[in-house]
C-alpha cells in the first residue's frame, strides 16, 4: 500500500510582480550610479581658549589669571561631487563657521577639504579636494520635476555613511519657512535626518534634482517633510561661486512687503498681487530709476508678479547689469521704470546694504 499523500504541499517561493521588481532593480542602479558621488563631511569648529582675571579670596595674590583651552566642535554633514577638479557641493550651514573640513568617499579614501566659496542667502556652499580619479553627478532639471515623482535622498544620517532613502515628490515651491533668503524647496517624504545636510536628492535617471538642505520636525527626527534646493539655483550658485567665489546677485536697493487685499483695495488696484515698495535707497538702483515708496510693482520684464516670493525667485538670476523693466502702479495709475541691478552695496564697515 503506497503511503498517504501530504496534507499539504510545500509552499514555493513566490517571485515579485514584474513591475515591482522593475521599480527595484531600478532603485538598484541609481544607487550604484549616484553612491560613488556622495561624500561625507566632517566639520570641527575650533573655539579659541581665554584668559581673565579671577579674585581668589583664598589665594595669597590678589589675582590670578585663569585659562581654558580650546574646544572643538565637531558635526558631520554630506555634500556631492559635482563637475571637474574636484568640486562638492554641500549647504552653508554645514560649513559655516569651521576651521577644519575632512571628506571621506565612497570608497573610504579621506581627504582635506578647502572651502571655495559660500552663500548663506540660498544655504549652498562649494568645497574642494586634491583627489583622483573621482566620481562626479550630472545635473537635472528640477523644474521638470512633477509631484507624485520618485525621488531618492543620498547621504550620512547620524554618521551612517552610504544611506540612502526613496520617496517621492510632495510639493514644490515651499517658501516663508525662515530657511534661507532664497527659499523655493521641493518638499519630499523620502527620510532627511540630521547629518544628510547636503547630500543629493536624485531622479531615476541619478541626476541631482536637489540638495537636501532641512527637515520639518517636532521630534528632531524624519517625519515625512524633507526640504531640498532645487538644481536649477543650485547648479547656478555652484557655478558663480567656482567662477567668482561668490555669489553676486542683482540689487534693486528697495525694501517690500506683500499686497493684501485690504492694500489693493486701498490702492485702488485692479488686481490683489505684486509687492508694494515700502522703502528704499534715493542713491539705489531703483531710487535713481524713480521708484517711489507706495509704488507697487506688477510685473518685471513683462512677466507678472504674484507675491514676494516670486519676486525673490526672479530677482534672484537677473544678471548685474542688465537693465529690466518694471511695470509700477502709483496714486491709481500705471508707470514704467527701467532699473539696472547692481552689485549690493556696502558701507564703510562692509556691512550689506538691506532690502532686495
Amino acid at each position: 500500500m503506497s503511503p498517504p499523500a501530504p496534507a499539504r504541499a510545500e509552499a514555493s517561493a513566490t517571485p515579485a510582480p514584474p513591475r515591482l521588481q522593475e521599480v527595484s532593480d531600478q532603485f538598484v542602479e541609481v544607487v550604484d550610479k549616484v553612491s560613488p558621488a556622495v561624500v561625507s563631511i566632517d566639520a570641527i569648529q575650533v573655539v579659541d581658549g581665554f584668559q581673565h582675571p579671577f579674585s581668589d579670596p583664598f589665594s595669597t595674590l590678589i589675582q590670578d589669571e585663569v585659562f581654558t583651552e580650546e574646544r572643538r566642535i565637531p558635526s558631520v554633514g554630506s555634500g556631492v561631487l559635482v563637475g571637474s577638479e574636484g568640486y562638492i557641493l554641500t549647504n552653508h550651514h554645514v560649513v559655516n563657521g569651521v576651521r577644519e573640513i575632512r571628506v571621506t568617499l565612497a570608497d573610504n579614501r579621506v581627504a582635506a577639504a578647502r572651502c571655495v566659496g559660500s552663500d548663506p542667502a540660498s544655504d549652498l556652499a562649494v568645497l574642494q579636494v586634491n583627489l583622483k580619479p573621482l566620481s562626479a553627478l550630472a545635473w537635472g532639471d528640477s523644474d521638470a520635476l512633477k509631484t507624485g515623482e520618485f525621488v531618492l535622498a543620498f547621504g550620512s544620517p547620524f554618521r551612517m555613511r552610504g544611506s540612502v532613502s526613496h520617496g517621492i515628490v510632495s510639493g514644490k515651491g515651499r517658501h516663508d519657512l525662515g530657511i534661507a533668503d532664497y527659499e523655493n524647496f521641493i518638499q519630499t517624504d523620502a527620510a532627511i535626518n540630521p547629518g544628510n545636510s547636503g547630500g543629493p536628492l536624485c531622479n531615476l535617471k541619478g541626476e541631482v534634482v536637489g540638495i537636501n538642505a532641512a527637515m520639518l520636525s517636532k521630534t528632531g527626527g524624519s517625519q515625512g517633510i524633507g526640504l531640498a534646493i532645487p538644481s536649477q539655483l543650485a547648479r547656478s550658485v555652484f557655478q558663480d561661486i567656482v567662477k567668482k567665489g561668490r555669489v553676486d546677485r542683482s540689487w534693486l536697493g528697495v525694501w517690500v512687503e506683500p499686497v493684501t487685499p485690504e492694500l489693493a483695495k486701498e490702492l485702488h488696484l485692479p488686481c490683489c498681487r505684486g509687492v508694494l515698495v515700502q522703502g528704499g535707497y534715493r542713491s539705489g538702483p531703483a531710487g535713481r530709476a524713480g521708484v517711489q515708496a507706495f509704488d507697487v510693482i506688477l510685473e518685471m520684464d513683462g512677466k507678472a508678479i504674484q507675491d514676494e516670493r516670486q519676486f525673490r525667485t526672479m530677482l534672484a538670476p537677473l544678471p548685474v547689469g542688465r537693465p529690466v523693466d518694471l511695470h509700477l502702479w502709483r496714486r491709481g495709475r500705471s508707470l514704467k521704470a527701467t532699473v539696472t541691478p547692481e552689485i549690493r552695496a556696502e558701507d564703510s564697515y562692509h556691512r550689506p546694504a538691506r532690502g532686495l
